[in-house]
């Protein structure tokens, strides 16, 4: 049966993977320089023939400069949109009064980098993945100049749904009820290894985040990812008779498509919570003098 909107979608975590799935999930790391495996590839991974495919077709795209500028784009608009048009409140002042040590700042500020970076380069990849069922996606134009391989990046705690606390599980089927989503997104299972400051961040941005406002700007970010996929090298494209070689059912092809689309709706919706969680450990947006552009993050350039 084809998957539909509102059903859990079925992820495969790197501490269950084997055989090929395992040595692509550990490719990715390599490649990103990420310390764990987002949501997107755990789904591939449910799907190793695809996966097996996907990955090999797109690894020369993901290690390219073109790429790497197309999702600094993503998130130079993202934290635009959000400084411009919503009033982020200060969440440093929140961290001093639960008494964070600086340990626990640094760890804070460092994870909120870290999505800022992984965000959204998952963004643009199901972005091109859903462009790719429906035709050739990227540019044959496009070179495919390689890029410096990522500095890596720390490790990320991430808290799972079935082994979360009684508060935060309460906070995550809020964030699921209020979002609409079909997935809780690992910037919340990451700060959830903060209960308090998951709680106090999520009371804080959810008047943002369930507002008409901030769901035009997720579908403004959604149709950017998808119109900057023509940037990128290419062509790909994945069609029902590829899928069809592949082994995959019509049922199952059906909901590759569908799930590929929700995860480019749900990564621009997380992609926004990234950047207000940026905003608000910068000092929030509602009484600063400063400008987007002087404080919109910098271009993450790989290091050697």
């Amino acid at each position: 049966m084809s998957w539909k909107k509102g059903q859990a979608v079925r992820l495969l975590p790197l501490s269950e993977a084997t055989g090929r799935v395992l040595d692509i999930y550990r490719d990715v790391q390599c490649v990103f320089g990420v310390p764990h495996i987002s949501s997107f590839f755990q789904f591939l991974g449910t799907h190793p023939r695809f996966l097996e495919s996907f990955w090999t077709t797109v690894r020369p795209i993901v290690q390219s400069q073109a790429f790497f500028a197309c999702a600094h784009r993503l998130r130079a608009d993202s934290y635009t949109r959000v400084h411009t048009y919503f009033e982020v409140p200060d969440l440093k002042s929140e961290v001093t009064r639960l008494d964070f040590s600086l340990g626990a700042r640094e760890e804070l500020k460092s994870c909120i980098n870290f999505f800022c970076y992984a965000v959204p380069i998952s963004l643009m990849l199901s972005a091109l993945l859903s462009e790719s069922f429906e035709g050739p996606a990227g540019s044959s134009e496009v070179p495919l100049t390689p890029a410096p391989r990522p500095k890596p990046h720390g490790r990320i705690v991430l808290v799972d749904e079935d082994s979360a606390g009684p508060v935060v599980k309460s906070i995550f089927a809020d964030i699921r009820t209020a979002t609409n989503a079909d997935v809780v997104h690992t910037v919340y299972r990451a700060f959830a290894r903060w209960p308090d400051f998951l709680q106090s961040y999520w009371t804080a941005v959810k008047p943002i985040t369930v507002s008409e406002l901030f769901q035009h700007s997720e579908n403004a970010l959604r149709e950017d990812a998808l119109q900057i996929v023509k940037e990128l090298p290419g062509p790909i494209e994945f069609s029902s008779s590829d899928l069809d070689k592949m082994g995959i059912n019509e049922a199952d092809s059906s909901s590759l498509i569908k799930i590929s689309d929700m995860f480019v709706h749900s990564l621009s919706a997380a992609m926004l919570n990234v950047s207000v969680a940026r905003i608000a450990m910068e000092g929030g947006s509602m009484n600063t003098k400063s400008t987007p552009e002087d404080s919109a993050p910098k271009a993450e350039v790989p290091s050697t």
